[in-house]
């Protein structure tokens, strides 16, 4: 027997109520109803781990071509030398744009929005900002410190500002990226935070990396959407230890390796030091590649597994260490054996490695997200972070 309510209308808590008062004998199809209700309801804390039935894979692909980046490459490189620097702008815009029109995700591609000149005008800026401090350091140690000590303060406010240009200028089905993070907690994440491991003596850094992905991620926009997290401070101790561990013995292996050769070159010291110098650059460059393999591996996979655009897509990463060491060595070796010329294959080959393994799951609500108003800030910031050497990415 069923008691005539309509019970499409309550809210989860409200069906929970229901549920306990209803008697399943004397209204078994009343139960049974209220028992969908619930299992189906998106309160539920079961549904909000559970996939929906109407996700579907989306195929991430990069379609560019050596051979295509490499004559806008060299076109690039030359009119860049030939202006001095100033078709550097144009440059970059070229190349962002050539790289973003092929990339596509479920069919569409990205675009690159930035204008030459907005990127110009930032360097200008950021060129004299970067030669005020160099000529107070020569001249003006007092006002060189002081300059420093800004630029200290400053920080926070220029990766807020950068990550607003960087998203701002990508769109994606004709809506636009945007960050909203601010000042206050950009302080906490990429100055506090940091200076605050120093009285661990650094064991705490992974922590501290992994606040800094956090304040990225949970600041990115698509459009009227959010991304969020929730990234565990325990993958990155363990990507970050296992990085430096691993580095540590590679870098004991060469020390051995030094004093070994020093041994056989006994009262020859311009050839131990010349000798010593080759292993040591040879043992920079393979800790940094495998030490950064593990760690990027690791964490971007993480990072992917556990991130979201709400109710919009998913993401997967299946990169592997070996995969992504394999690509650098190779690709290292091409450009030095190539005298720079291989960078453009170099480059083409790095975005089809990292697109191949990345997974993007679709929901239905990614035709529902609606393009907001424009806040996007000047490219300045940007150039004056990267002149200044204060590069910000994820991982």
């Amino acid at each position: 027997m069923k008691n005539n309510l309509d019970f499409a209308s309550y809210s989860y808590q409200e069906l929970l109520e229901a549920r306990q008062t209803v008697d399943d004998k004397a209204y078994p199809e009343n139960a049974s109803e209220l028992d969908a209700l619930i299992a189906d309801h998106p309160d539920n804390p079961v549904n909000q781990f559970r996939e929906p039935e109407s996700t579907r894979a989306a195929e991430v692909e990069f379609s560019g071509k050596a051979g295509e980046f490499f004559s806008i490459w060299i076109v690039n490189l030359l009119l860049t030398v030939a202006t001095l620097g100033i078709y550097s702008a144009w440059a970059k815009v070229r190349s962002k744009r050539y790289f973003y029109g092929n990339l596509s995700i479920d069919g569409h591609r990205f675009s690159y929005l930035a204008e030459p000149m907005q990127i110009l005008k930032g360097r200008i800026i950021a060129v004299l900002l970067f030669s005020a401090y160099f000529l107070s350091s020569l001249y003006s140690p007092i006002l060189s410190g002081v300059i420093a000590i800004a630029l200290f303060i400053v920080y926070p406010w220029l990766i807020c500002k950068g990550l607003n240009f960087n998203m701002g200028m990508t769109a994606y089905r004709n809506v636009r990226f945007g960050f909203v993070g601010q000042y206050g907690q950009a302080f906490r994440a990429f100055v506090l935070y940091p200076i605050a491991t120093v009285f661990t003596l650094y064991l705490a850094l992974p922590w501290a990396l992994k606040k800094m992905d956090t304040f990225i991620l949970e600041n990115t926009r698509y459009g009227d959407r959010k991304f969020t997290t929730s990234l565990e401070a325990g993958t990155y101790f363990k990507a970050s230890y296992a990085a430096f561990f691993v580095g540590v013995v590679i870098a004991f292996c060469f020390a051995f390796t030094v004093g070994f050769v020093a041994g056989g070159f006994e009262g020859q010291a311009d050839g131990v030091a010349r000798i010593s110098t080759v292993i040591s650059l040879l043992m920079y460059v393979i800790v940094y590649g495998v030490t950064s393999s593990i760690y990027t591996a690791l964490i971007r996979n993480h990072m992917f597994s556990v991130s979201q655009l709400e109710n919009a897509a998913t993401f997967g990463s299946d990169m592997s260490v070996g995969g992504l060491l394999k690509l650098r060595v190779t690709n290292l070796l091409a450009v030095i054996f190539s005298l720079g010329l291989a960078l453009p294959w170099a480059k083409v080959r790095t975005t089809q490695f990292f697109a191949a393994h990345t997974q993007v799951n679709v929901l239905p609500g990614l035709d529902e997200v609606v393009a907001t108003p424009e806040q996007t800030a000047s490219s300045a910031a940007e150039e004056v972070s990267t002149l200044f050497d204060l590069d910000v990415s994820l991982g």
